[in-house]
């Protein structure tokens, strides 16, 4: 059987890759990272909960190319980001709704995912080393919406459209977040000392 091949986006990237949809284990190996580094920001990476929601990601993948067929996903990483986003916001309610405080783990597993979002992150290889730190923390504090449209937007390197999609909003809410974050971001790096 044939397998529809979908372009895996950001449209931006340097590498264009074609997957077909129904090779799963080929998606988990390109999406994995990507994913996991989203989720982790998005839940502050203190978080039980970032390689579960990474997997149901990836088992409602394979439901729905066995329910409906690989046609029925278009954009691939669009499908993908958006399952792990919507997942993500109920794991954030939930926590709101219960009032409880994010989970901590040890200081050795929060060192050790810490490490691997630097190695593979292209906003930690723009910044120095001893800013590196200060940036994450600014980036974590400031608000949901906000910060979900940077890491998609910059991190990722996804299209506005494409985070527009992911967001449920409009690309013009996209970009006035994106503009807002990014002032927001530079002011507090700038008060840190770090530009």
């Amino acid at each position: 059987m044939n397998s529809p091949m979908v372009s895996c986006e950001p449209e931006s990237a340097v590498v264009e890759l074609s997957l077909p949809v129904d090779d799963l284990m080929g998606v988990v190996t390109h999406f994995q990272g990507p994913l996991l580094r989203y989720v982790g920001r998005m839940l502050d990476y203190r978080d039980h909960e970032i390689e579960d929601i990474v997997q149901e990601t990836f088992i409602r993948l394979h439901k729905q190319v066995r329910k409906r067929g690989p046609d029925s996903i278009q954009h691939l990483s669009t499908w993908l980001f958006r399952v792990a986003h919507n997942q993500t916001l109920d794991v954030l309610r939930r926590r709101k709704r219960q009032k409880n405080k994010p989970p901590t783990v040890s200081l050795d597993q929060a060192n050790a995912n810490e490490q691997i979002a630097n190695d593979m992150d292209a906003l930690g290889e723009m910044l120095r080393k001893e800013s590196r730190q200060v940036a994450l923390e600014s980036l974590a504090e400031l608000a949901p919406d906000i910060r979900q449209v940077l890491l998609l937007k910059i991190i990722q390197g996804m299209s506005l459209r494409q985070v527009a999609e992911i967001a449920g909003v409009s690309v013009s809410a996209v970009n006035y977040r994106l503009n807002q974050g990014l002032s927001e971001l530079a002011g507090r790096l700038k008060r840190a000392g770090v530009v």
